[in-house]
Order: structure tokens, then sequence, then C-alpha cells
């Protein structure tokens, strides 16, 4: 099953991706940066304005 999820190493806390999800499955984390809720979703439009790639969609 693919789902949408974090590579936090890549992530930079633009939180472009939060702001355009309509499903609330992104958040900002404690450290300020993106995080994901458990999901099966497969955001693309999430994907696609993260500036560093950081929000990927498959197996974590």
């Amino acid at each position: 099953m693919k789902k949408t999820w974090i590579d936090k190493p890549m992530c930079i806390g633009c939180m472009a991706c939060v702001e355009i999800d309509e499903t609330d499955t992104l958040f900002e984390d404690s450290d300020g940066l993106a995080e994901a809720k458990e999901n099966d979703l497969e955001l693309s439009e999430c994907q696609m304005v993260c500036p560093t790639g950081a929000v990927k969609i498959g197996e974590e």
C-alpha cells in the first residue's frame, strides 16, 4: 500500500505541504518540520510543492 511520508533529513520546515494538505494528514512537529500521520493517502499535490523533495509517496 502506498502512503505519503516525510523524509526528515530533507525537510527544511517551510510547511508548503502542510498549507495545501486538505486532509490534515501533514502537520508541523515539535522540531518545526513536517510530519505525516498514519495514512494510506497519495498526497501528490503536497509532493509537488515541496522545494526539497522531502514529501515522499510509496513505502517508507
